[in-house]
C-alpha cells in the first residue's frame, strides 16, 4: 500500500526541542542542579571554617599554645592547626557570647587538641577553660589569671631571649 500524496502546502509540525533532547537535558539537569547544591554546601562550610579561625578566640588560643614551653618540648614547633574547628556559639538577647572550640593541633613531633571556652561581655573575651590535651593525654593549661596580661605575654619568646630553653626549642 502507498503513502497517499502530501495535501499541497501542508508541513507537518516538526517535533520541539524537548521532544528531541529530553534523553539527554534531564540528567544533565540533575546533574547540574546537584552540583550547584553540593557546591553551596562546600562553600558554605569553608566560610564556617575560616570564620571560626579568625575569631579572637581562636587566635587567641593558638597564640597561647604557640607561646607555652610546655606545648613546644612536646609537640615541636611550629604547630599547625586543622582546617576544620569544631565550634559551638551561642549569642544572647544583651549581646553576650558564649563560644566552644576544639581543634586539632600538630607539630613535628606529634598531635594534640586544643580545647577552649570563652565568653564575650562588653567586647571583652574571658577564657575560664583552655588547655592543650596530648596524646598521651597529657593537659597544658593556657588559662590565665588575668587574660589581658596574658595577651601581652609570650613565655616561649622570654625562655628564648634569656637563652635557657633547650636547643630544640630554638629551632
Amino acid at each position: 500500500m502507498q503513502k497517499p500524496t502530501p495535501i499541497p502546502g501542508y508541513r507537518p509540525a516538526s517535533a520541539g526541542w524537548w521532544r528531541r533532547h529530553w534523553r539527554w537535558a534531564i540528567p544533565l539537569s540533575v546533574l547540574l542542579l546537584l552540583g550547584m547544591g553540593g557546591g553551596i554546601i562546600i562553600w558554605s562550610v569553608l566560610r564556617w571554617s575560616e570564620a571560626v579561625r579568625e575569631s579572637p578566640p581562636m587566635q587567641e588560643a593558638l597564640r597561647r599554645a604557640g607561646c607555652s614551653i610546655e606545648v613546644a618540648q612536646v609537640l615541636g614547633e611550629p604547630l599547625l592547626a586543622d582546617a576544620m574547628p569544631l565550634s559551638i556559639t551561642q549569642t544572647t538577647v544583651n549581646g553576650e557570647r558564649d563560644l566552644g572550640l576544639v581543634v586539632g593541633l600538630e607539630g613535628p613531633q606529634g598531635r594534640a587538641r586544643l580545647i577552649v571556652e570563652g565568653t564575650r561581655r562588653n567586647d571583652v573575651w574571658d577564657y575560664p577553660v583552655m588547655y592543650v590535651l596530648g596524646e598521651d593525654q597529657a593537659t597544658f593549661d593556657l588559662t590565665a589569671l588575668d587574660d589581658a596580661e596574658a595577651a601581652s605575654e609570650c613565655a616561649l619568646q622570654e625562655c628564648r631571649e634569656r637563652g635557657g630553653c633547650p636547643l630544640m626549642l630554638a629551632l
